[in-house]
C-alpha cells in the first residue's frame, strides 16, 4: 500500500519515503495498484514528492474480499519476485509484514542476490493470529510458517521494529538476532498535524458538532482492535458526550452491531477522510481513543497513537498493560491507559477528562512535546537515513 491509497501505511511510508527523496536518498517503491481508498488505476511508472513509484502488475479487487485480497496478495508477490530476481541493482531492500508473506520470500530472493535486506516488522505473524484464537499453535502449517519466519530473521541485516514489547517479543524467539534487532517507532508528518483549538476548528462546524464533548475514534477498525467494548460504552448514552468514528475495517460490523439497539443522537460514523484534511480531523475532538486487543502486546502497534500526540489531544489507549502504547502514555503522562474489555473503565475515564479542563490540557501539551522530540517524520526518517547509508557500504 503507498500513495495514492489514504490508509495509514500508505500514507506514513509516503510521508516517510518523500522525506528521504528530498534528503539525498534514491528511493524506489515498488506497490501494487490501489485497492482501498482509491480505484482508479495508475500508470506504470510515477514521481510522487521525489519518490519513483512502480506499480506492478496485479488484481485489484476490493479489501472487503477476502478471496480477492488473496489474489491480489498472490499476484503483487509473484510480480516482486520476478522484478527482484532480474534487477541488477544492489541497493537494499526494504520490505513490511504487509503483506505478511511477501519479507518470507523477498528476504530469500535478496540473499540469492546478495543484497541487503531490512526487514521492517509492522506486526506479527502468525503468533498475533493464534493469541486472537484465529489459528492453532499446533497447526502444521503455522510450525512452517513460524520456522520460515526465524529464516527470514537470519537473512535479514536489520529487523526494524515497532515497539519495544514487539523487540522482547522478536528477541524471545529469536536470541541470536539480538544485535540484528532495531526499535525505531512508527512517525507522523510535523507540517500536517498541529494544536487547533476546537473552537476554530472547520470539521467541528462542518458536522455541526459545536457545544458537545467530542470522543473520537479515527482509522483502521481491523484485527487487533476492539471495537466491541468501544462501542458498548458509546452505547451508554451520557449527557453532552458525543462520539465520532472514522473509518472503516472488518471490525466496523463488529461496532455496528453493538450500537444497533442504541439510540444514535450521539454517534456520528464518517468514512476515511482525505490526507490533507487529517489536521483537522485529529483535532477535532476532546478526547481520542485507541484500541489493542487483549494478549496482542508485541504483536502490533497501532499507528494513530502518534497521530493524536501530533494533534495534542488527550489519549484514553484501550491497551494491554504491558505493550508499547501503554508505555508512551505513561511515559508522557498524555493520557489514561484502560484494559481492553473494561467497558467502566472506559466509561470512568471519559468522565474524569469531561470534568477536568485543565487536565485536558495539561496532557494535551505533554503528548505534543513528546511529538515533537521522539515522533516526527524529520526525527523517524534520519534513523532510516541512517540505516540506508550504513548498509550501502
Amino acid at each position: 500500500m503507498f500513495y495514492p491509497d489514504e490508509v495509514s501505511t500508505a500514507n506514513l511510508f509516503t510521508i516517510l519515503c518523500s522525506w528521504l527523496a528530498n534528503n539525498n536518498i534514491e528511493v524506489e517503491v515498488w506497490a501494487a495498484q490501489p485497492s482501498y481508498t482509491h480505484s482508479k488505476k495508475q500508470p506504470r511508472r510515477l514521481t510522487y514528492k521525489g519518490t519513483e513509484i512502480k506499480f506492478l502488475p496485479s488484481t485489484r479487487f476490493h479489501k472487503s474480499k477476502i478471496f480477492g485480497r488473496i489474489l491480489n496478495i498472490l499476484t503483487f508477490t509473484v510480480s516482486t519476485a520476478f522484478r527482484l530476481i532480474f534487477s541488477k541493482d544492489k541497493s537494499p531492500v526494504f520490505t513490511h509484514t504487509n503483506p505478511p508473506s511477501l519479507g518470507i520470500l523477498v528476504s530469500l530472493i535478496c540473499k540469492l542476490k546478495k543484497r541487503k535486506f531490512i526487514y521492517v516488522l509492522l506486526d506479527i505473524f502468525p503468533e498475533g493470529l493464534i493469541r486472537l484464537g484465529k489459528l492453532s499453535d499446533g497447526n502444521p502449517l503455522v510450525k512452517v510458517w513460524k520456522n520460515m519466519n526465524i529464516k527470514t530473521f537470519r537473512r535479514s541485516e536489520r529487523i526494524i521494529v515497532l515497539g519495544r514489547d514487539m523487540g522482547e517479543y522478536i528477541e524471545s524467539i529469536y536470541p541470536e538476532g539480538r544485535e540484528k534487532i532495531e526499535y525505531i517507532p512508527h512517525w507522523q508528518d510535523e507540517n500536517l498535524i498541529h494544536p487547533i483549538s476546537i473552537g476554530n476548528n472547520p470539521f467541528i462546524k462542518e458536522h455541526m458538532l459545536d457545544g458537545k464533548f467530542i470522543i473520537q475514534y479515527s482509522g483502521n477498525m481491523g484485527l487487533w482492535n476492539d471495537m466491541e467494548t468501544i462501542g458498548k460504552a458509546a452505547s451508554r448514552y451520557i449527557e453532552g458526550v458525543h462520539y465520532v468514528f472514522i473509518g472503516d475495517g472488518m471490525r466496523k460490523p463488529e461496532l455496528q452491531k453493538t450500537l444497533s439497539s442504541a439510540e444514535h443522537r450521539n454517534i456520528l460514523f464518517l468514512p476515511f477522510q482525505p490526507v490533507e484534511k487529517l489536521g483537522e480531523v485529529l483535532t477535532a475532538n476532546h478526547v481520542s481513543l485507541v484500541s489493542l486487543r487483549e494478549g496482542l502486546e508485541g504483536m502490533a502497534v497501532p499507528s494513530k497513537i502518534y497521530g493524536i500526540l501530533a494533534a495534542g489531544v488527550p489519549v484514553i489507549a484501550m491497551v494491554p498493560q504491558q505493550s508499547e502504547i501503554a508505555y508512551i502514555v505513561r511515559e508522557e503522562n498524555c493520557g489514561y491507559v484502560v484494559d481492553p474489555d473494561d467497558v467502566d473503565g472506559l466509561i470512568n475515564a471519559v468522565m474524569e477528562l469531561k470534568s477536568d479542563e485543565q487536565l485536558r490540557t495539561k496532557m494535551g501539551v505533554n503528548g505534543r512535546k513528546a511529538f515533537e522530540q521522539k515522533y516526527t517524520t524529520k526525527v523517524i526518517a534520519g534513523k532510516y537515513k541512517s540505516i540506508i547509508l550504513d548498509m550501502s557500504f
